[in-house]
Formats: structure tokens, sequence, C-alpha cells
């Protein structure tokens, strides 16, 4: 079952196997190409000018990723901060783990920590909460290869990951919010708009996580409400999201031990991490603890 309503063009996605096949056999299927170019069939795999390549286009995409997506999130606590919706904001700088500080109000001071992410799923490495913070907020962007659709990222992040290291390693993350490059591209629409809008103007996906690790004592922690929280409210409300429209935008996850009979007959537990939106279950797995 699809967590989220967006999905890849089967057509495209079929295409990119034979484009992979192509490109590693050009030295054999067409080496008049390369020569045409410059390039010597029998260099173009023994001395590594194929594989160099490719890396050296991907370290371009990354870095041009990651330079987008700060400037966005920058761009919004910018307008957060000239709309008093919060107190003020600062990137931090290097040694820092996470990446804006954001003060959500002066007086008393109360402040989240936000960290950007790609959302390449198992790779995704999480920090762990500072201290101080109130919030703490996972950003991440989907905005790679269509070779995966936009619920394997989100089912890598939460269910492998943050589920993971929820229950192992107590990282509490209040929520997780996903933003989809290619929603209001011209690929594709969002499916959450009743007309069509560009990407600047749709807002993340917003997946509100437990307040607490679960544990024997407490095998069932609240997941966080919208109103729980102050940072993912003002992040809806800055992309124009209207109250009536907040579902369609929220997801909440359950992630709870559960008490089953091993084989030696005594009681151990599993971790059951459930994903719902608009009151239907769009994930459920059951793992041991």
């Amino acid at each position: 079952m699809a967590i989220l309503p967006c999905s890849h063009d089967a057509a495209a996605i079929a295409q990119i196997e034979p484009t992979i096949n192509l490109l590693r056999n050009m030295n054999d299927r067409h080496p008049d190409v390369l020569i045409a170019e410059g390039i010597q069939p029998e260099d173009y795999h023994p001395k590594r000018v194929f594989r160099s390549a490719v890396e050296i286009i991907r370290g371009s995409f990354i870095a041009s990723s990651v330079t987008q997506r700060q400037g966005m999130v920058n761009d919004m606590l910018q307008k957060l901060t000239t709309d008093k919706k919060i107190a003020g904001y600062e990137k931090t700088g290097r040694g820092v783990r996470h990446d804006f500080t954001v003060v959500l109000t002066d007086s008393p001071r109360v402040s989240a920590a936000l960290e950007v992410k790609g959302g390449e799923g198992i790779s995704v490495t999480v920090s762990e909460r500072p201290a101080w913070a109130q919030e703490f907020i996972l950003w991440c962007h989907l905005d790679g290869s269509i070779s995966n659709q936009p619920s394997q990222g989100v089912r890598s992040i939460i269910v492998n990951r943050l589920a993971n290291n929820l229950f192992k390693r107590g990282k509490v993350v209040d929520a997780v919010l996903f933003k989809d490059q290619l929603c209001g591209s011209a690929l594709r629409r969002c499916p959450k708009y009743e007309e069509p809008v560009g990407n600047a103007q749709i807002a993340p996906d917003i997946f509100l996580m437990p307040r607490e690790q679960p544990t024997p004592q407490n095998p069932s922690p609240e997941t966080h409400s919208i109103e729980s929280l102050y940072l993912p409210l003002m992040i809806l409300d800055s992309f124009g999201v209207r109250h009536k429209d907040r579902k369609k935008h929220l997801w909440f996850v359950e992630i709870n031990l559960v008490g089953v009979t091993g084989k030696s007959g005594r009681q151990i537990y599993k971790r059951r991490t459930r994903i719902l939106h608009d009151g239907r279950l769009t994930e459920e797995s059951l793992t041991n603890a």
C-alpha cells in the first residue's frame, strides 16, 4: 500500500534500466560515438573514464540539491520571521549537527532544532536531539532518483530508520516533514490540491511522531498532534494551507511495543509501527524489538 498519494510515471521508470545498460556498454555498442567525442573505447572501463564521469555528475547533483533545499528552508524561515510567526532563526555553523536553530517565542524563549536531509531513506543519519530543543524537526526532500517511489523513501526513513532509532537509542524526533520536489513540477500535479499549483506553493507532508520512547512501562506512547507542536503548524500556515485542508498534509505515526509469546513460552516484545492518514491505515509493520 502506498503511504503517499504521489507516484512517479511508470513509463519513465521503465526507461531507467535501458539507460543504464546503454551508458554502461557504450564502448561495445557505440564506440564510434565515443571516438567522435575524443573518448577512447579501450579506456572507457579499464581506465575508469565512465566511472569517474558518473561520480562527478553525481557529486554535482548532490551539491546542487543540498544548496537548493537549504535555501528553500531558509526562505521559509525568513518569511515566518517577517510575518512575526516566529521570533527568529539562525543557520548553524560547522560542527553543529542540526542545520537551523529556530526561536519560536522570545519571552519565554522556546526554541526548535531543524535538521534538513535528503529523502534517500536508509542512508539518512539522524542527529542527537539537542538538550535545549523543545521541538526537534526533521525536514526531508524527495528530490533524487525516480527509481524509488516517494512512499518508499518515507517508509525507509520512518519505519526503518526512525522507528529503530526511537526504540533502540531513544532518539525522539517530534515530526518529519517531506517536501517532494516533483509535485507541482512539469512532471506531475500534486493530488492534494484541486487546482494545479507550482512546487513552491505546495506544503510539505507532516508525519507526527511519538512523544516518547516506547518502553515496557509505557508501551504505547502518545503521538503528537498538530496542536501539540508549534513549528509544523506555522510551516503549514506559511504555505497558505487552510484549517479544513490540514488533514491532507498530516500523517500520524504510532510506534508501540507489543507483547507476544515466544517459542520458549515466555513473553517477548515486538515493535509495531503504524502510519495513519485521515483515519486510514497506510502502513503497518511488526518487527523484532
